[in-house]
């Protein structure tokens, strides 16, 4: 049985909390307004249906002919208030950092498991939380050097039931 809205401590400063069911929706009641940015991975644009693409391929940004794609799989940054708009949007799954710098080009969080991945968004760029939403009912967890943040999200969690 998985034991929901308690605080684990995974690795040494950070912690974890299993949420039983949030929607994408969710994250409105979580994000924090004064951390400057939403890192979204993993996140599939278009799905299986071919559309028009209009972004940069082999650092080319025009082209004289139409481009057609499916199954964009990419990752990108946002800022916090602009991820706040999105999310009405939001259908699927989403998996986010909540951050106040940039990334640096060479963290590439697929690379990236366990404490050491954790270690490095704390020391490099400053993380609120890390969180996995399904796009189903179903578990979620969330990941945070703050466990004051965590207490908060859980009082949240549970307000919300």
């Amino acid at each position: 049985m998985v034991e929901t809205n308690s605080i684990f401590e995974i690795y040494q400063g950070h912690y974890q909390v299993i949420l039983d069911s949030p929607s994408p929706q969710f994250l409105e009641n979580i994000i924090d307004g004064s951390y400057k940015y939403v890192w979204c991975f993993e996140h599939e644009e278009n799905g299986c249906s071919w559309s028009s693409y209009h972004h940069t391929i082999y650092s080319k940004d025009s082209f004289d002919f139409e481009v057609l794609c499916r199954n964009i799989k990419m990752e990108y940054l946002i800022e916090t208030k602009n991820f706040l708009t999105l999310l009405p949007s939001i259908k699927g799954s989403v998996l986010i950092v909540q951050t106040n710098v940039i990334p640096p080009y060479f963290l590439d969080l697929s690379r990236l498991q366990g404490k050491t991945r954790y270690d490095i968004l704390k020391s490099s760029i400053d993380y609120l939380f890390e969180i996995v939403v399904p796009g189903t009912a179903d578990y979620s967890p969330i990941v945070s050097p703050d466990k004051k943040f965590l207490e908060k999200v859980i009082e949240r969690a549970k307000e919300l039931l």
